[in-house]
């Protein structure tokens, strides 16, 4: 049987991994140009040269076995490696900004990031997966349980005995409307926060002994100084989180404005001088906030399924999982059928 699977972030790409694994002829289509997702790279050439910013996820961390081999054999790869960086927490208080540096702590939880930059992990899994880049799906239609994918150019693509969702709720609710309105239902009663994100780059190192913070009480909710993971360079370069509320609350701002405001908290905790590189990129879909509560969804009557991190939690590893479980599922209704 064929498979379809919308979005090639890790949930589409763990389910495609294991269904081809286990025999199963599967296809990727995503909208973007190229590996990345909620875990894209932004280039861009500053006074300095190229520079990189991870202004997606800035890590992750692997507390399950199955996962815990997946990151080994991308390190093996070359295509992550563990950052340790110095954490602080960052409060603004009447008086002005309070600064608590975290003390070292060798039983700290690691964190990994993509090698030179975090979509290199896409770039990794996504190496020997039939990945159609740049296919906007905007449509599905049946004929019996076979689908047919329309994409944003009028083109189409199928039939398929199977479509796996791997878009973030709002996106999958929107798609899955006509075809599954059940799945399409789960998913409109999810959420996902947006999160606007400015990207700086300085020509001197910003005196602060940290390298990356929780910030509450302002805008911000988390700075980190890229240029600190390992292979991003020597140019000092920043990302900078604004919180789910205030992102919501200026979703409409314009990037400039963003950039004044985000980039002003930045200055007045640290210091900083003026940047010679500044951008800002709003992600409507960033962090889930309410979550389906269960690793997948499948409407077994139209052989859709959903996946992602907004079935169970707003880290990497859940959307991994999400994948592999919807996979293991699979697997087992495959063998039924073919009994």
């Amino acid at each position: 049987m064929t498979t379809a699977i919308i979005g090639a972030g890790i949930a589409g790409l763990s389910a495609a991994r294991a269904l081809a694994a286990s025999g199963e002829p599967v296809t990727l289509f995503d909208k973007g140009r190229g590996p990345g997702g909620r875990m894209s790279t932004r280039r861009a050439e500053t006074p300095l040269g190229e520079v990189r910013w991870d202004h997606g996820a800035q890590f992750f961390t692997a507390r399950s076995s199955g996962f815990q081999s997946v990151i080994v054999a991308l390190r093996d790869a070359g295509a992550l490696a563990a950052w340790h960086p110095g954490l602080a927490d960052i409060r603004r208080r009447a008086a002005g900004w309070t600064v608590g540096v975290r003390p070292s702590d060798p039983s700290r939880e690691t964190v990994f990031v993509g090698t030179p930059s975090m979509n290199a992990v896409i770039k990794a899994l996504a190496a020997d997966q039939q990945v159609h880049w740049g296919r906007r799906v905007t449509g599905i239609t049946m004929t019996g349980r076979q689908k047919v994918l329309i994409f944003e150019d009028g083109s189409q693509e199928g039939p398929y005995d199977t479509v796996v969702s791997a878009l973030p709720a709002e996106q999958a609710a929107a798609l899955l409307q006509e075809v599954s309105p059940e799945l399409a239902l789960e998913a409109g009663q999810a959420v996902t926060a947006p999160c606007w994100t400015v990207m700086l780059a300085y020509d001197a190192a910003i005196p602060v002994s940290w390298d990356g913070a929780n910030v509450s009480g302002g805008a911000l909710s988390w700075i980190a100084r890229n240029s600190s993971k390992p292979g991003r360079g020597d140019v000092e370069s920043w990302v900078l989180h604004a919180s789910p509320d205030w992102s919501r609350e200026h979703v409409d701002l314009p990037p400039d404005a963003v950039i004044d405001i985000l980039a002003g908290e930045f200055r007045e905790m640290t210091g900083a001088g003026a940047p010679v590189f500044a951008a800002a990129h709003r992600w409507l879909y960033a962090k889930v906030d309410r979550a389906a509560r269960s690793p997948f969804g499948w409407d077994d009557a139209k052989r859709i399924a959903t996946i992602g991190d907004w079935r169970s939690g707003p880290r990497v590893e859940a959307a991994w999982n999400s994948g592999e479980a919807f996979a293991a599922f699979f697997a087992d209704v495959s063998e039924q059928l073919e009994v």
